[in-house]
């Protein structure tokens, strides 16, 4: 899984240490699921204040019902069209 950080408020070295375990919240249409992660790369690009983070996790633990809610809502994601971003 890849995660995308603005604004945090971790020191450098806690989120560049590979093997380092982070608590995540995410919020999915259906409601949020929870998990423990495992940091397996960093890299932080930016400038000042813009600067972020974007990490590589993989998962660590994770609740059997929230991990049926993120199956089901990949599936759903799946089948329909892809999320498209623009400014």
């Amino acid at each position: 899984m890849s995660l995308s950080l603005v604004g945090t408020r971790f020191p450098e070295a806690e989120l560049s240490q590979i093997g380092r375990m982070l608590f995540v919240r995410t919020d999915l249409p259906e409601g949020s699921i929870e998990a423990v992660v495992i940091i397996v790369s960093s890299n932080r690009a930016g400038e000042g204040a813009k600067r972020k983070w974007q990490l590589g996790a993989k998962i660590h633990q994770m609740s059997d019902l929230d991990l049926e809610r993120l199956a089901a809502y990949l599936e759903k994601r799946a089948a329909g069209q892809p999320v498209v971003l623009s400014e």
